[in-house]
């Protein structure tokens, strides 16, 4: 009983639900069934048997159908046919269908239903009407085609968008009036006719009358276009802005603009230095409605050549050759068209030997042979000045803690004095007795320095280390490369790269370079006599005086000892806070990134001696120099900036800003020479 009075309840429910279903549903709109007339290949067949009387006996035999078939594709494009035509005969009914047919597969498909209507324009036929019609039907759309067939691709196209063919009278009306089209055509260059069928209105349709009017206009400027250089090549340019049927207007038009033309004349070119000596201007002036008059060239003001051109066109090409001597040329360039109109340009030429050696002594015959070097006086001012100031540090971030290690920066700034003498004072007190200055050396300097500066915390942020080597390793470098003058120390400090991973730098490490070369630890405590130090002996740890040393790190390699002469590495903040503000000349580094706006995650290479190709005998011998303690390697570093400067000087401020790109490059031979190898040796310019 339990159970029925459940069954009952559900059965309630489902009732209750459906009710409401139905009483809020959406009012159904009937739609109208509209009937759909649908014809198929089928029914048109059974209409052409009937038509033909082959329904007599309720069958369609073999024959009747190929005769069907023969009719088909007229009736298709002429549905009133079989009221147009009197069929006595229906195989020969058929058979002239099917020439008909064939005939118009040679039209193109746009036509074809124009080509029936000419067909039938004077329906009814009889049979025999219909023949005598087919045969001519069949004659003048082979010429038509022929004809057609000739002209240009949008002019057939415009000519198949006809929406009016019909108002011609007659087929040989409207294949008169496509010959000669086809003849105004003829005999015209073939710029010309492509400028035609480049005109507005074609793709619209063009029409009988258009087509007239195009012909009568054609025909009135024929002789000009043939005849006046000036205005056929001013058509070319200009027909694609007019109506094709007003063609006559290009001609009034033109007029207009030669006699009332204010527009100085384009010009595009190029300014060359070659290695010859000579300078060669290539250009070409294009003017919009007067032909160029004369081109004037000139050097540093003063006019070093002036060509009359007696041309009717408005182009002319112009190249002209002259010998100048190595330097530095501002080159103008004026063109004057025949109303007087003067375009001109300037642009600064770098006219050098293609390959010229570099001097350091000034003694270079060229001023752009002498690249200047650090004065001793200059070079020690630029390292007091980095013990006294220091334009960033970075430091490891704590908080928060994103998964993985990145660094914040700080500008240190005058801060970096406090801790230079600071440094200076505990020094001679931090072994177990007082050294006096005079019994100081580089080992006790190296070793107090690299314990200082991986000590030397300030909570939050540990102020002296960062943890990466390259910028803990710029910090030691500086503190050391300072005791050492002032306790006047021969001895230097700089950085090299290295691998921990033996296939990419992913390090570097500080090189005392003194009678016995040291290697200390950039970003961790470390004191080795270079070459016993662990990278020997532990085979995935490569640097630069192991023979397996990539090839491919030599410019890197050299970067990184450069710093071993500039302090600071010359980005865009430290050449603002520190170089500028102490007037200290230096070459920026490239790529000019803004270290203090950089996300760092580790130490990061600028490539500045990208435009560098390095002998390996002369890298060879920097390295040896550093083993055997030549502190004469300071020389050559400051020729490898200076040689840096030359090049940014002469061209390679353009990799940097401006066009981005600089194929100039210094090139130093294994006996340490240093060769500029000027391949920047042209200006393009256009006025347009």
């Amino acid at each position: 009983m339990q159970i029925d009075l459940r069954k009952a309840g559900l059965i309630l429910i489902v009732i209750y639900v459906l009710a409401l279903m139905l009483a809020f549903r959406p009012p159904q709109v009937k739609k109208p069934v509209v009937p759909v007339n649908t014809y198929s290949l089928e029914s048109d067949y059974e209409y052409i048997a009937e038509q033909l009387g082959f329904l007599s006996d309720g069958k369609i035999s073999e024959g009747e159908l190929e005769i069907i078939e023969k009719v088909y594709p007229v009736y298709k494009y002429h549905t009133s046919l079989f009221e147009d035509v009197e069929i006595t005969d229906t195989e020969k009914f058929a058979e002239l269908c099917w020439q008909v047919t064939q005939t118009l597969n040679s039209v193109p498909l746009a036509l074809r239903d124009d080509m029936l209507r000419f067909l039938f324009s004077d329906s009814p036929y009889t049979l025999e009407e219909f023949s005598k019609k087919v045969q001519i039907f069949n004659a003048q759309v082979r010429e038509f085609v022929n004809v057609y067939s000739t002209l240009p691709p949008h002019i057939r196209t415009g000519i198949e968008n006809s929406h009016y063919i019909y108002q011609v009278r007659s087929l040989t009306e409207y294949i008169q009036l496509i010959k000669e089209l086809s003849m105004s055509l003829s005999g015209l260059p073939p710029k010309i006719v492509n400028a035609i069928d480049n005109m507005q209105g074609l793709f619209g349709g063009f029409e009988p009358y258009e087509i007239s009017e195009f012909i009568s206009g054609i025909n009135a400027v024929r002789h000009e276009m043939l005849s006046n250089t000036t205005y056929r090549e001013w058509f070319i340019r200009n027909a694609h802005k007019f109506e094709i049927s007003k063609v006559y207007n290009t001609w009034t038009e033109f007029q207009k603009e030669h006699i009332n033309d204010r527009t100085p004349p384009r010009m595009r070119g190029r300014v060359e230095s070659l290695p010859s000596g000579a300078v060669e201007v290539s250009l070409t002036i294009e003017d919009n409605a007067n032909p160029p008059r004369q081109v004037r060239i000139f050097v540093n003001g003063k006019e070093k050549s002036s060509t009359k051109i007696n041309t009717e066109s408005l182009s002319y090409t112009h190249v002209i050759q002259f010998p100048l001597k190595w330097g530095n040329y501002t080159i103008t360039i004026e063109a004057y068209d025949a109303k007087g109109n003067k375009n001109s340009i300037s642009l600064v030429l770098a006219h050098y030997p293609l390959v010229f050696p570099i001097y350091f002594n000034g003694k270079g015959r060229y001023w752009f042979q002498n690249a200047q070097l650090y004065t001793e006086s200059q070079i020690e001012y630029m390292w007091r000045k980095a013990a006294e100031f220091k334009p960033l540090q970075v430091y490891e971030a704590v908080y928060p803690d994103l998964g993985f290690t990145r660094y914040h920066k700080i500008k240190l700034d005058g801060a970096m004095k406090f801790f230079y003498d600071d440094a200076k004072r505990k020094l001679l007190n931090y072994y177990k007795k007082p050294v006096p200055f005079y019994s100081i050396t580089p080992l006790h300097i190296a070793y107090f320095v690299n314990i200082y500066v991986h000590s030397y915390d300030v909570p939050i942020v540990g102020t002296l280390e960062s943890g990466i080597c390259g910028y803990d390793g710029e910090t030691e470098v500086v503190f050391l490369n300072n005791l050492f003058m002032d306790f006047n120390i021969d001895a230097w400090a700089i950085q090299i790269p290295a691998s921990l991973s033996g296939g990419k730098l992913d390090h570097s490490e500080v090189i005392v370079i003194w009678r016995v070369p040291l290697l200390i630890g950039s970003s961790y405590r470390a004191f080795y006599v270079l070459g016993l130090d662990p990278y020997p002996k532990i085979p995935e740890h490569i640097y630069p005086f192991e023979p397996d040393w990539p090839k491919k790190y030599s410019r890197e390699t050299i970067e990184l000892m450069a710093l071993g002469l500039i302090p600071y590495r010359p980005d865009k903040f430290a050449l603002r806070e520190f170089y500028e503000r102490f007037g200290i000349k230096v070459t920026p580094a490239y790529p000019l990134k803004d270290i203090s706006k950089e996300f760092i995650t580790g130490y990061e290479f600028f490539a500045s001696y990208i435009s560098f190709q390095i002998s390996d005998a002369y890298m060879k011998k920097l390295l040896t120099m550093i083993t055997h303690g030549d502190l004469s390697i300071l020389n050559e570093l400051n020729k490898l900036e200076a040689a840096r400067s030359l090049w940014y000087r002469l061209d390679g401020h353009n990799l940097y800003s401006g066009p981005g790109y600089s194929p100039d490059y210094v090139y130093i031979d294994s006996d340490g020479n240093f060769y500029y190898v000027h391949r920047n040796r042209s200006k393009a310019f256009s006025t347009s």
